[in-house]
């Protein structure tokens, strides 16, 4: 009761200051040459909250104090000519934005912005057994060679009760700050020059997972992937516009840096307190690699020059080109293939990537209006992936996961690697005529073709190419019979070919199965759209989107999935200070797949949202009145069969589901025509069932077939908890 009662007088001593320091400046709003204008809002957040936060402060920072959610100021001179422009969001929090932007009309223009975007992966139940120093992480207090070789699978089980007892709290959440500042210049009507600088600093952890050995001998430790990025980018441009014709060219450059690109962690899985690295893991003696290393995302740069044009031409006829040349450029180092030293890791036949990409595109349109009451349209691109980076092989076998495999199969993961290289064509028209005042048709045709170079199998040393084509067509009519209703429907068809190979036969492609884009496809869309508004009170939309994709080649396991979504929504304001508004959606998606002859899997999901409130003006212009109710639920459900066996080796998945639900109402009364109070409740409310994180711990037990995996270790990080939140809103907004 203390703490409520001294909130809100912290809270009305800050309304009253910023009330009597506004009014202070109401004398001051012509001031020489210039005008003022603008608003402030100082708000208390009084809160109960039951659950876990993580969900509820997803990408945004609420806090239970006294804050400032608006903050605008304008200033314009006289002669309408200068201009200074000052807007704040969220001020002091850790979602805040600030927006300068000044300059003179039809001449120069200066934008300054900070931005802040925060990023809530759990902040509740996270745990590790790691001590964190920048990029290496130990484990103080290692298992005994006893709690790591039991093999019991109760709560009493010696590794849970070490990895529990030495886990500490650690909050997983990521912090962007981004930094702003462009230029507009416009000498003359024919020119343009722009300039555009943006810095970027991302801080924060978030989990990150890496096994030590491979099948039944292997653990996992998953830790806290310290992110510490830093991203600049520049774009510079002109353009000038003739009588007829526009030139423009551009510069984009952007350059990143990882600030922590190497990570060193300790394994969980081998005895202490003494740790001597060995080959191979033993979990009977506590003997195995004592640290795993890994290379985190490499500092790299690309650049990009574009350039723009259209031309009118003859016969009413429009041309718009754009061509872009670029240069991606990464040079890390390779770290060795083990930080093992029992192991000696075999060499490479560079000592960097030397990655070098240069994309290209070219986008090329022409529009025609010759014939009254006929559009035509034409269009053709390019998109070219030409990756130079040259080839990396090894100079003997390779070590996986910090083991040195006795299998010499094994022990040949790959040889090399080959650059990944694509190119896209695609070239359509479309046709258009308005056959009457009340219905117009479009007819539209596209080709696209993909040639792609794909890595054989890691044990060939060759490649293959192969070459997709896909064909789209289909109409679109509006038909506007009345003009306050608009009715659209639109169909396409779609065929992708086959592009020439046998996943039986093909080494590019036998057993990957994921790689369900090389197969035929026959795709088909349905967009149905409607707009009645009948009175200027009343207005009602709705739509129908659908998709239908087969695959009638089953090598690559997927047979076939469709989704549809209905929508629609209604504003009614049958008064002046009296409105109603509602949507509602409905998604539906699922998809067959085969696992063999005997096995197939469905998967459904469904999505309901709703949305309706109303805005009051119980007495005008004094006060007013909003409430608006939010509600969404997801569901999934994956279905197995298994013909000679069903139900037993197949179990289906448990079914996940994610409800939410969000009431909001203000109050907003006039106290003067510049100055408003506000008064509201906020109410968020999430569950959620998610068998693949509800379950999760710092220690877990598995199945008695992975005997290893029972000595890793994970974050725990149950980030789908559910909550309640109850908010009160008091607020003062000030106009001047």
């Amino acid at each position: 009761m203390k703490r409520t009662t001294g909130f809100f007088v912290a809270n009305f001593v800050g309304l009253a200051l910023v009330f009597f320091s506004v009014s202070r400046t109401w004398a001051d709003l012509d001031v020489g040459n210039y005008t003022l204008s603008g608003s402030a809002e100082v708000d208390g957040l009084p809160r109960t909250f039951q659950g876990g936060r993580s969900r509820f402060q997803l990408y945004r920072d609420v806090p239970e104090s006294v804050v400032v959610p608006q903050l605008d100021l304008f200033i314009d001179s006289k002669k309408q000519d200068f201009y200074l422009d000052l807007n704040s969001l969220n001020v002091g929090r850790d979602d805040q934005n600030y927006r300068l932007r000044f300059g003179r009309y039809g001449l120069l223009d200066v934008e300054f912005e900070w931005d802040q975007i925060p990023h809530t992966f759990n902040i509740d139940n996270a745990r590790t057994p790691y001590v964190m120093r920048g990029g290496t992480y130990t484990i103080p207090v290692r298992a005994t060679v006893a709690d790591i070789s039991s093999n019991n699978q109760t709560l009493a089980n010696p590794f849970n009760i070490w990895a529990n007892s030495n886990a500490a709290p650690v909050n997983l959440d990521m912090l962007n700050k981004i930094a702003k500042v462009s230029v507009r210049y416009t000498p003359n009507p024919g020119w343009i020059l722009t300039g555009k600088y943006w810095a970027q600093n991302t801080e924060g952890k978030r989990p990150i997972g890496f096994p030590f050995g491979s099948g039944s001998s292997s653990n996992i430790a998953e830790v806290v992937e310290p992110i510490d990025y830093q991203t600049h980018n520049i774009e510079l441009g002109g353009e000038y516009a003739g009588k007829g014709w526009s030139l423009g060219l551009k510069y984009d450059g952007s350059m990143f840096h990882n600030s922590t690109s190497t990570l060193i962690f300790d394994n969980p899985a081998a005895a202490g307190p003494v740790c001597n690295d060995v080959a191979t893991i033993n979990y009977a003696t506590g003997l195995g690699p004592c640290r795993g290393r890994v290379d985190l995302y490499p500092s790299n740069q690309a650049h990009t020059f574009t350039l723009t044009g259209t031309a009118s031409l003859p016969l009413k006829t429009k041309f718009l080109g754009t061509v872009s040349y670029g240069w991606r450029r990464q040079d890390d180092s390779f770290l060795p293939f083990t930080i093992n030293s029992a192991i000696v890791a075999p060499g490479l036949s560079r000592g960097s990537l030397d990655g070098d990409v240069r994309p290209t595109m070219v986008n090329l349109t022409l529009v025609n209006n010759l014939v009254d009451r006929l559009n035509l349209k034409a269009y053709y691109r390019l998109y070219d992936f030409d990756n130079r980076t040259k080839s990396v092989s090894t100079l003997g076998r390779t070590v996986r996961n910090d083991q040195d495999l006795a299998s010499a199969s094994d022990n040949q993961d790959w040889h090399a690697t080959k650059p990944y290289r694509y190119s896209k064509n695609s070239a359509g028209m479309g046709v258009g005529y308005n056959f009457t005042r009340w219905l117009t048709g479009k007819f539209d045709f596209g080709w696209e073709s993909t040639h792609r170079r794909l890595v054989a199998t890691v044990e060939e040393l060759h490649t293959t190419s192969l070459n997709a084509n896909e064909y789209k067509i289909g109409p679109t009519f509006d038909i506007k019979p009345l003009s306050w209703m608009l009715l659209r429907a639109a169909y396409q068809r779609s065929w992708r070919f086959d592009p020439g190979y046998d996943s039986s036969t093909n080494p590019a492609t036998t057993g990957a199965f994921e790689m369900f884009w090389l197969t035929k496809r026959n795709r088909d869309k349905v967009n149905l759209f409607a707009d009645i508004s009948p009175w200027e009170t009343l207005g009602f939309h709705a739509g129908f989107d659908f998709i239908s994709d087969d695959y009638p080649d089953t090598q690559f396991r997927l047979n076939k999935s469709r989704s549809y979504s209905p929508s629609v929504g209604v504003v009614y304001a049958p008064l002046d200070w009296l409105k109603f508004f509602a949507d509602y959606n409905y998604d539906w998606s699922s998809w067959d797949q085969t696992y063999n002859a005997t096995r197939t899997s469905q998967g459904k999901d469904k999505v309901n949202t709703l949305s309706l409130g109303s805005d009051v003006d119980i007495i005008k212009n004094l006060l007013a009145f909003r409430v608006q109710y939010g509600f969404s639920q997801g569901l999934s459900h994956i279905s197995n069969k298994n013909s000679p066996n069903p139900g037993v080796e197949d179990p289906n998945w448990p079914d996940n589901s994610n409800t939410w639900h969000e009431l909001l109402a203000r109050l907003e009364y006039q106290l003067h025509k510049n100055v408003s109070l506000q008064l509201g409740y906020y109410f968020n409310k999430f569950r959620s069932k998610d068998y693949g994180v509800d379950v999760m711990k710092v220690w877990m037990v598995e199945n008695a077939d992975n005997a290893g995996i029972r000595r890793s270790v994970f974050i725990g990080d149950r980030f789908k908890e559910p909550y309640s939140a109850h908010t009160a809103l008091l607020g003062l907004k000030v106009k001047f």
